[in-house]
């Protein structure tokens, strides 16, 4: 419940479209990079800026800008609010603070906290993630993606790779379908359906926790695949420096 209640807060602070700031000359002084983006306070011999560092940001490859500042720094640019701890970790938007979370924070509540500063409450992609609500059939981002090949399908949230293009195949279903995941990426959740012709496994994201889709196991066939949300996928060719990943068949 106080998980719950932190991420509603988190939630409405990021949901708004800018914060005030706080008017203080001993405010840490960065200059911004414009658009979206997120800092990362440190100071020196901060153990939970070091945990920080080893189970979040050197795992980051999400496509929204991170950067590690030290609480002395003073660059010409945007004042934030004045820094009483460290890690902080700040969600900045044109220039502006929009939330700021003091302390060690967790993977999974880094990355909803990312997921609404990057595709916002009432986006589909957030819906789908985080709220289990499934594309319609051939959507809009079904179509945008359903031919990209050479590259890798990637999580919106995280950046990381779920998906190899070569392994998708044409089901005519209207949802992105593949015979295999990439190695490591994806977790499933019980099935309650066992005695249908087609069994349904939940799938999610193993780092962002996004719903993703389903792990489809047709019996009569006896055929199992992953049938895949377009909405919270982007694709990434294969020259972009992860070309080393492996898929594995569904277990």
């Amino acid at each position: 419940m106080k998980r719950m209640a932190l991420f509603f807060i988190i939630s409405l602070l990021l949901f708004a479209e800018e914060s005030k700031q706080k008017n203080n000359n001993t405010s840490t002084s960065i200059a911004p990079l414009g658009g979206k983006e997120i800092l990362v306070v440190e100071s020196k011999n901060c153990k939970f800026c070091e945990q920080f560092e080893h189970d979040i940001i050197e795992k980051y490859h999400g496509t929204i800008p991170l950067r590690v500042v030290q609480k002395s720094d003073r660059n010409k640019g945007f004042k934030i609010n004045k820094i009483k701890g460290t890690p902080t970790i700040i969600f900045i938007r044109d220039g502006k603070e929009v939330y700021a979370y003091r302390g060690y924070m967790e993977e999974k509540l880094f990355y909803k906290a990312l997921a609404i500063h990057k595709l916002g409450l009432r986006s589909q992609a957030f819906q789908v993630a985080f709220k289990g609500i499934d594309d319609n059939k051939s959507s809009e981002e079904y179509k945008k993606l359903k031919d990209r090949k050479g590259g890798f399908f990637v999580d919106k949230i995280s950046g990381d790779a779920l998906f190899d293009a070569g392994d998708r195949f044409n089901s005519t279903s209207g949802w992105l379908t593949f015979s295999k995941s990439i190695e490591g990426a994806i977790v499933q959740k019980d099935s309650n359906n066992s005695n249908s012709k087609i069994e349904k496994v939940e799938i999610i994201a193993k780092k962002s926790g996004a719903h993703l889709g389903y792990l489809l196991n047709d019996k009569k066939k006896n055929k199992k695949y992953y049938s895949i949300n377009a909405s919270i996928l982007e694709f990434i060719p294969k020259d972009n420096n992860i070309s080393s990943h492996k898929s594995i068949t569904p277990p």
